[in-house]
């Protein structure tokens, strides 16, 4: 695991955004760092990798430690700030002889990455007892009101470590990887256990917690992903009103159909793109578009560059990460005769 950073350093993947925080094991180096509040629109994730940090949010105040997380539901304000200053200020002789660093980072991963991993999660039929968490089966899996505190088992370590790595590291597919490793990271907590629990909560505008009628238009999209998808087809399965629906949809996966279908047709186009036989025409309308400049529109939304952009910035990896491949071969068998 490799971390360069003085003080604190921003890697970027396609959905998600790790950041770095480092600091020496000067005292006043520590001490220098300022509280700050966390609110994003995404589920954070702090993880301590050393030092103690404090969390406060509403009547709710939690250390944390290395070898544990916190994570924070989407769009509550959680403070952080460097724990015991006043201790160590008071306590001079174990200041002097005692140093200690400080470093964490903050992962922002989407809240429909996170109920979607969970829901297939769920399917698996895993025991209740084997789920720390006590996630039901065919749940949405939700966040109370409070950050959740999770201590790392040797599995979760392992887990950050090959993060961490994907994100410092360039390499073919790194977006891909990233999405696996998160997936991963995501289901290695929820097997934890936690200090304050996830809470399954039941939506007031569905029938009941399983929330069947989403889950039965989720299945309907990724079987139809390829098609043109309607609005009232969705309505329908889901038998809401359009209002109803659209409220619910957002509720649950904190994101609107709209944009849940085009991000997935934009992760598949970013597979297809890979074969630059492949047009982007084609691939248009292989994904339900009607219309090519809406196709790019969507596309660079989400990417910040074109469907054609990105093709060629693919193809030029490839051809760079094959060449390697080949030196590499060459220097092995130089090295065996």
């Amino acid at each position: 695991m490799s971390i360069i950073s003085s003080e604190s350093t921003t890697y970027q993947s396609n959905r998600t955004t790790l950041s770095v925080f480092n600091y020496t094991d000067k005292i006043n180096s520590i001490h220098s760092v300022k509280p700050k509040t966390i609110q994003t629109g995404k589920v954070t994730l702090v993880i301590i990798l050393d030092g103690n940090l404090n969390f406060e949010y509403k009547e709710y105040n939690q250390s944390c430690t290395i070898g544990e997380s916190l994570i924070i539901p989407p769009h509550k304000a959680v403070r952080l700030e460097v724990l015991n200053i006043a201790e160590e200020k008071q306590n001079k002789k174990t200041a002097k002889t005692k140093k200690s660093g400080l470093s964490w980072i903050e992962v922002e991963v989407p809240i429909e990455m996170v109920n979607l991993t969970i829901s297939q999660y769920n399917k698996i039929g895993i025991a209740e007892d084997d789920c720390k968490l006590k996630v039901e089966n065919n749940s949405v899996w939700q966040f109370g009101e409070k950050p959740i505190n999770v201590t790392h088992d040797t599995s979760i370590k392992k887990a950050i470590t090959r993060l961490i790595d994907l994100f410092t590291e360039e390499h073919y597919n790194k977006d891909v990887f990233i999405d696996f490793a998160l997936k991963e990271l995501i289901l290695r907590f929820v097997r934890t256990p936690a200090r304050d629990k996830i809470e399954v909560e039941k939506n007031e505008d569905l029938e009941n917690d399983t929330n069947p009628s989403i889950e039965a238009v989720l299945d309907y999209i990724k079987e139809h992903i390829d098609e043109p998808i309607s609005i009232d087809t969705l309505t329908d399965i889901a038998s809401m009103s359009k209002a109803a629906f659209f409220r619910t949809f957002k509720e649950t996966l904190d994101i609107s159909p709209i944009d849940y279908i085009n991000r997935e047709r934009v992760e598949i186009a970013k597979n297809r793109l890979v074969d630059i036989s492949k047009s982007v025409t084609d691939i248009c309308y292989e994904l339900g578009y009607n219309h090519m400049t809406y196709f790019i529109r969507v596309f660079k939304k989400y990417e910040g560059i074109t469907p054609k952009q990105f093709q060629i910035k693919q193809n030029k990896e490839n051809k760079e990460n094959s060449k390697n491949e080949d030196k590499q071969i060459e220097k092995e068998n130089k090295s065996k005769e």
